[in-house]
Formats: structure tokens, sequence, C-alpha cells
């Protein structure tokens, strides 16, 4: 199976223009399926993708300076958790103001463009892309075709279409 045939198009995609605001994002994660926003340029352009890590962390921008110690060192013990938490001065308000702020959040402060090794092309098979998702690359995977961003290659997909064929698997035998 070819990503092609599994992803979501951008056409199906939830997108806002990069003129948009977190408040405008809650509304349209609040009425739609997906937990991301594909955020476009003025002529319709991929400009970047709005996940919802990006947006817990323009809630609280202090995890920004967590993200630039190099975690890989240490162990996640309760203790060292509660260390971060505290040295960082995490969520040290109520999340009813944090929000009540956040909804004033341009999108273009909160999102990210993938790095190139992020993407992957429309017409490489689906391993690849569970490889990819293996290995850590962020979800969503953003699809393109020569260049182009055409679509969405969500984790959820993927995963219920692995469970599908597990499924047909386990009935033949």
């Amino acid at each position: 199976m070819k990503v092609k045939e599994l992803m979501t198009p951008v056409g199906d995609y939830q997108t806002l223009g990069t003129d948009a605001t977190l408040g405008d994002v809650s509304a349209v994660l609040e009425r739609g399926s997906h937990r991301d926003i594909l955020i476009v340029d003025e002529k319709g352009a991929f400009a970047g993708i709005l996940t919802m890590l990006d947006i817990i962390t323009a809630l609280e921008p202090n995890y920004k300076k967590l993200f630039k110690k190099n975690l890989q060192s240490e162990t996640l013990s309760n203790r060292y958790v509660a260390e971060q938490f505290k040295e960082f001065n995490l969520w040290n308000d109520t999340l009813n103001n944090i929000c009540a702020k956040g909804v004033k959040i341009s999108v273009t402060d909160a999102m990210h463009v993938p790095e190139e090794g992020h993407y992957i092309n429309e017409d490489n098979d689906l391993e690849y892309g569970v490889h990819m998702y293996m290995v850590g690359t962020p979800q969503p995977l953003i699809v393109r075709n020569n260049g182009q961003v055409t679509g969405v290659l969500r984790m959820s997909d993927v995963f219920k279409e692995i469970i599908g064929r597990m499924h047909t698997c386990a009935l033949a035998d």
C-alpha cells in the first residue's frame, strides 16, 4: 500500500490561515475529528502545522527552556520530573487563566514547520511511514508529491490499517 492510499488529503484536513489565533484553533478542533491543524499562507500553500504538543507548549512556554536540555542523558524518574516541574516553573497559573491568555496567541507563534526529514513522499510504501514513526518522527507525517504538500499521514490511521489486516489474518486461520 502506498502512503497516498491512506493519507488524509490536504483538502479534507482542517486548515487555518496564518492570521488565526489559538482561539480559532480551539473552535475548529472542538467541532472536528482531527487533533492537528494545517496552517496555510494567504495563497493556500502549506506554512506549517500546529499539533497538540505545539499548542500545549504555546500555553506553557517554559517547556521551550526544558526542551533545550539534553533529557536523553537523564533518567525520567518521578523525582527528576518533579524537579524539572519546579525548576522551570511549569504550570504556575491555573489552567483556566493559562487558556484564557492562550486564545490570543497567534498560530504562527505556536506552529512548527517540519524538518526536511519529517516529510514523507506520497509514493512511499506505507511500511516506510511505519518505520518513520517507530524511529521517532513526530506525528503526523506531512505527505508531499514533487515538493508540494498533498496530505497528512496520521499514526491513528496507520494503526487502524495494521489492526484491520491483523484481523483479516486472524479470520483466515
